[in-house]
């Protein structure tokens, strides 16, 4: 699928002075860079902290400042669930009164989302059940972190919520650059998952400011894959996989392959083996996910053993493999499991 075919044209809402975007207009940049920090911290930005790193207000951006904390962030919680691990789910409220999930993990990390819904339509997530609305703003993305942090501490990112970031590319990355200019966390320690496309990964080559990158691959057929994931792009999975392998080693990073395990779909040899010839000579490991249950949906993981099995047929082929167990699945926190609530029955 082209990019313009993959990535139908919604729109971000526009900003006027709220959200973090909303300081750029109200203070001096290094002063408006120094009170983005200070709130991406979870603190509220006072003169005091101005005199004290030499950048003292006017009365003038003394009372710009005050005015933007009476507005403040354009995102707002809602809802917050919190599971029996100590993962804590956001329901977070935009400006336009739509809804998306995030979630803060105890493990240090944050999962944001990109578009209200997702229009890649995997069968087997909830994010796509409904289809996607629009694009997040970077604002929106950037203050999910911020609302996750006044959770625990986070000093990771991965963009794996709801929707597909290469639909968002322009906002996403510029929400890299200022997570790590904001929120002081470096874009190495920032994860893109996609599904991944030629154009994609090019346009990701391009970027001034990169993120590692995960590929959500789940199946390493073409023809069946475009079953599991209907509206992903139509590159052939080599092509696909071989710009992957471009980006990542510009990066200087290895690629993680993402694989949810479905039962009696992607757990049989043939798939370990078609995996293994994909893979073959790329530097990069394969995670493979244990499937959280979506209500509504047929699918079901297979048993544990099974999944260690095709870890280590994967490691005996000479490729890395490791098993995640994703955090929050009593609280539907976990991967597959974010979705639009108000369309869900």
């Amino acid at each position: 699928m082209n990019d313009s075919s993959a990535s139908p044209p919604q729109h971000s809402v526009p900003l006027q002075h709220s959200g973090l975007a909303g300081l750029a207009l109200q203070l001096p940049p290094e002063k408006a860079l120094l009170a983005r920090r200070i709130v991406a911290k979870g603190g509220t930005p006072e003169p005091e902290e101005f005199d004290r790193r030499g950048k003292r207000l006017s009365a003038s951006e003394e009372a710009a400042l005050r005015a933007w904390l009476d507005v403040g962030l354009c995102t707002r919680v809602l809802e917050e669930v919190r599971a029996n691990d100590g993962t804590v789910k956001l329901l977070l409220g935009l400006p336009d009164g739509k809804k998306v999930e995030t979630v803060a993990m105890t493990v240090g990390a944050c999962c944001v989302s990109t578009q209200v819904g997702c229009a890649v339509g995997c069968r087997f997530c909830a994010s796509g059940m409904f289809g996607v609305e629009r694009h997040l703003s970077v604002d929106e993305i950037v203050e999910q972190v911020i609302h996750a942090r006044r959770q625990m501490k986070i000093d990771r990112v991965v963009f794996m919520g709801m929707g597909e970031p290469s639909h968002n590319l322009e906002n996403v990355l510029a929400a890299v650059v200022r997570i790590r200019d904001e929120v002081m966390i470096t874009n190495r320690k920032q994860t893109l998952s996609t599904v991944g496309g030629v154009k994609v990964f090019e346009r990701m080559m391009r970027a001034e400011v990169k993120p590692c990158l995960a590929m959500s691959l789940h199946l390493a057929d073409d023809e069946r894959r475009r079953e599991l994931l209907p509206r992903a792009h139509k590159d052939p999975l080599r092509e696909i996989v071989a710009a992957a392998a471009a980006y990542a080693t510009e990066m200087g990073t290895p690629i993680q392959f993402e694989w949810t395990v479905l039962a009696g779909v992607n757990d049989g040899d043939r798939d370990v083996d078609q995996l293994c010839e994909l893979l073959a000579g790329i530097r990069g490991f394969v995670n493979f996910i244990v499937y959280n249950k979506v209500e509504g949906l047929p699918f079901q993981s297979p048993p544990i053993e099974r999944i260690v099995e095709m870890v280590r047929a994967v490691k005996a082929r000479g490729i890395l493999a490791t098993i995640r167990n994703s955090s929050g699945p009593d609280a539907q926190a976990a991967c597959g499991q974010l979705r639009l609530r108000d369309r869900a029955s």
